[in-house]
């Protein structure tokens, strides 16, 4: 070969151009030498002192890309010598293609992948070069519809030769089938050894509202959006995203739908596993607010793990409708751990029990009996409420409003924001319950009466019964009719509304604050003591009567 290039060097031209057609004439593959670029085109030696052109236009991104570099060898076909343009014309492309569709064409008989590098997109896909340009459609680029279609440029891919026409130049190509056939081999291998319990690599492939779809080698689980984390979540997009390689446990395998259920939760420690121990009751923590109810809200106090924060828990003074007036979302709150129930995952929290209690504080202010000044709140059937200056309510019962009045309603005498003095009776931290009296601001009426004590009234009312009387300051006493005056003939007086009377009190029911009088044994009482007093040695022997009467205990009984 040395030998033939020291030849062609001395040859003439007419030698030289006589020499072409046995060693470079049109339609001879031949080896070339890049030169460089020009504007029209690349500039290769092709031998025998001669260059030729390849057409810029055989280049996709001829400005800035070429696909070899100057000083490298390639074949190209001739097309024609000794152009007008001195330059032989030349084609790098056709030279590609005829050496390849030989191999194009055995690996598409074969069913064989071939590999090319995406060059451009073109309508409806892209333009691929496997050693020729072929066709690739949009739909056949992968198993799910591609997002970011540039992101497919330049990249190399193996992919199936599913048309081929060398006549027409026209080659399709398919990567989607490719991969199904794979994902095929892939999946019949997984099934054959898939089981419960097992911790196998995936990556998403799809997410939906409920949860997302992984592909554990050529086949797909549900991972349910429950199964993603041990803590609440309610989008599947904030903890994972399409393409994501990650472990997942299979949980449940049917083989009969090929239905598989996967977990990503059961690979991390269950937040409730020493729970007690780590957040015992009695402890004030740091939490989150991450859910909102309307009961209540729901704490995070550490991933995975939420404790129930009740709206009854809230505060102590304020009556809350809605957590939504105290609390907001993401909101970081110091809570009191008032229940832990690893067993039923049951967490409760209080935050008004975080501080003092304002019942401890109350009962330390207010000894029983002592007077507090405060407004009426609010009035129901069987008592009032009043503000205390602690901020909580004490409850005056319709029992406790009147030593002398028998009130069906607390409106009788009291009203909304009325201030009042009442006497702290009573306390019980336990049930939150405070005892108010506004009748034991006043002494009791009926404390100042005693058994055998002679009163003075006024005849209320008369019934068959007996007789009312009004003993003043709203005390009433009750006379039976056998214990009424009597006439010297043994009949009853008659009395008179508004009359006035004098009794003896036989007894007093503290409880039902009732009194009961004798006017008899008063009468009988001032008849002996004038007799005693009168009488002298002109007094007439006792009788059986007034012996009886003397053995009655004047001074009755007491309850």
């Amino acid at each position: 070969m040395v030998e033939d290039k020291l030849l062609i060097d001395d040859m003439s031209m007419s030698d030289l151009l006589a020499g072409l057609p046995e060693k470079v004439s049109s339609g001879t593959v031949v080896q070339a030498r890049v030169l460089g670029k020009s504007p029209e085109g690349v500039l290769v030696d092709i031998g025998l002192k001669m260059e030729g052109l390849i057409p810029r236009s055989e280049f996709p991104d001829f400005e800035n890309a070429l696909p070899f570099r100057e000083g490298d060898h390639i074949s190209v076909l001739i097309r024609y010598v000794d152009g007008p343009d001195a330059h032989s014309k030349v084609s790098w492309r056709a030279a590609r293609e005829m050496s390849a569709w030989d191999k194009l064409a055995a690996a598409y008989q074969a069913g064989t992948p071939v590999e090319g590098t995406v060059q451009r997109k073109v309508k409806g896909g892209y333009v691929i070069d496997i050693g020729v340009d072929a066709f690739l459609p949009g739909s056949q680029l992968d198993i799910r519809p591609a997002r970011d279609v540039d992101a497919w440029l330049q990249k190399k891919l193996s992919v199936l030769i599913t048309e081929m026409d060398k006549t027409k130049s026209n080659v399709v190509v398919s990567r989607r089938k490719l991969l199904e056939r794979e994902r095929l081999r892939v999946r019949e291998v997984t099934l054959g050894s898939l089981a419960e319990g097992q911790v196998l690599p995936g990556k998403v492939t799809s997410i939906t509202n409920f949860g997302a779809f992984v592909d554990i080698g050529g086949i797909e689980g549900l991972l349910h959006i429950s199964d993603m984390s041990w803590h609440r979540t309610d989008k599947a997009e904030s903890l994972l995203k399409v393409g994501q390689s990650l472990q997942v446990k299979v949980l449940k395998f049917d083989a009969a739908t090929q239905r598989i259920s996967l977990g990503l939760k059961q690979l991390q420690p269950h937040p409730w596993e020493g729970v007690a121990a780590r957040f015992p009751v009695g402890a004030v923590i740091k939490g989150k607010v991450t859910t909102m109810t309307t009961f209540g809200a729901f704490v995070e106090i550490e991933p995975g793990l939420e404790g129930l924060l009740h709206v009854s828990e809230l505060s102590w003074k304020d009556r809350v409708a809605k957590p939504q007036d105290v609390l907001k979302p993401g909101q970081v709150v110091e809570v009191k751990i008032l229940l832990v129930d690893p067993a039923k995952e049951k967490l409760s929290l209080s935050l008004k029990r975080v501080g003092p209690s304002p019942w401890e504080i109350v009962k330390a202010n207010h000894p029983i009996g002592s007077r507090v000044h405060g407004p009426v709140t609010h009035l129901t059937p069987f008592g009032a409420f009043v503000m205390l200056p602690e901020g909580i309510e004490g409850l005056i019962h319709i029992s406790d409003l009147s030593w002398t009045q028998r009130l069906l309603h607390p409106s009788e005498i009291l009203k909304v924001g009325q201030e009042v003095d009442v006497v702290f009776m009573d306390i019980k931290i336990e049930a939150e319950k405070i005892v108010l009296s506004l009748k034991h601001t006043q002494p009791d009426p009926l404390a100042a009466i005693r058994n055998g004590q002679s009163v003075t009234g006024k005849v209320a009312k008369i019934n068959d019964g007996g007789v009312v009387i009004d003993l003043g300051s709203g005390i009433e006493g009750f006379v039976r009719q056998t214990e009424l005056a009597e006439k010297a003939e043994g009949e009853p007086v008659k009395l008179t509304v508004g009359e006035e009377v004098t009794a003896k009190v036989m007894r007093i029911d503290s409880r039902e604050r009732r009194i009961d009088l004798s006017i008899r044994r008063f009468d009988r009482e001032e008849e002996r003591q004038m007799m005693k007093r009168y009488g002298g040695h002109n007094q007439e022997p006792l009788t059986l009567a007034d012996v009886l009467v003397e053995n009655e205990s004047p001074e009755g009984t007491q309850e």
